[in-house]
């Protein structure tokens, strides 16, 4: 019977600690324009949604790439709204590359408005453009999560006929392939790394691969990427279970001492 009290106690405070381990992040990002047909230099703005957010913090950071075609569109200003730190050129968004890493005033979980970019047609500019916030990535204090990408077309009259162009592709669905891109025989063993690109020289099937790798930094104004999830959250699980296993022994002890104290009455 004591054992069976022993093990229902250790099996409960596991059970208590595995229910303090928050659930993977996500969310659905969403982009929407107040107008969808717009003269040339008639101002329209691009609104950057989130919703469905499922966490039990709630968000408080973001970091992606604004795309937009620069000989078509000027990027007249962004806001950050309901709380969400405006994107500032030189500070938490580099115009060079799109880069973009902002933060909000403290958690959300409710449906909102992120940012708003605004933006004008160009004199030059095309039919068809489109506006993609992609590679994006958010985090609630935990892992962060990638996020789809989210894009809005918009048409512009008396511009230049075009297609109207694609989404692009997101950089986020490549982060964890590795794509071959060369083969050369070689007999070294070395790994030269240069950029975002590792060269590995198998020594065993004598193939050079050339492997893309994505890297991240923590600096705002040229990364906009928050950090990958893998070894963190690997770390953080392999921390916990350590920490049930030291709880559920110490009152393992305790419940043995107890019982011994009991035996002696």
């Amino acid at each position: 019977m004591k054992k069976v009290v022993k093990l229902s106690l250790i099996l409960l405070i596991t059970v208590f600690m595995m229910g303090s381990v928050y659930a993977a992040l996500s969310c659905e990002i969403s982009a929407k324009a107040s107008k969808t047909e717009v003269n040339k230099n008639e101002e329209f703005s691009v609104d950057f949604n989130i919703a469905n957010i499922q966490s039990q913090r709630g968000v408080i950071s973001l970091g992606a790439t604004l795309e937009y075609d620069k000989d078509s569109l000027e990027l007249v200003k962004m806001e950050g709204k309901n709380g969400w730190e405006t994107p500032a050129e030189g500070a938490s968004y580099n115009q060079s590359n799109g880069k973009i890493a902002i933060t909000r005033g403290g958690v959300g979980k409710d449906d909102e408005i992120v940012f708003t970019a605004t933006f004008k047609p160009k004199e030059a500019s095309k039919e068809n453009v489109m506006v993609t916030l992609k590679n994006i990535t958010v985090a609630d204090g935990t892992a962060p999560a990638k996020i789809k990408l989210a894009y809005q077309t918009i048409t512009i009259k008396e511009g230049t006929p075009n297609p109207m162009p694609q989404p692009p592709e997101d950089d986020n669905n490549n982060n964890n392939n590795n794509n071959t891109t060369d083969n050369n025989t070689n007999t070294d063993g070395n790994i030269n790394i240069i950029g975002n690109t590792s060269t590995v020289n198998g020594n065993k099937n004598n193939t050079n691969k050339n492997v893309t790798t994505n890297t991240v930094n923590k600096n705002a104004m040229n990364k906009g990427n928050l950090p990958k999830a893998g070894d963190t959250t690997t770390m953080i699980f392999v921390i916990l279970i350590l920490m049930i296993a030291l709880v559920a022994g110490i009152f393992f002890i305790k419940i043995k001492i107890i019982n011994k104290e009991i035996d002696k009455q």
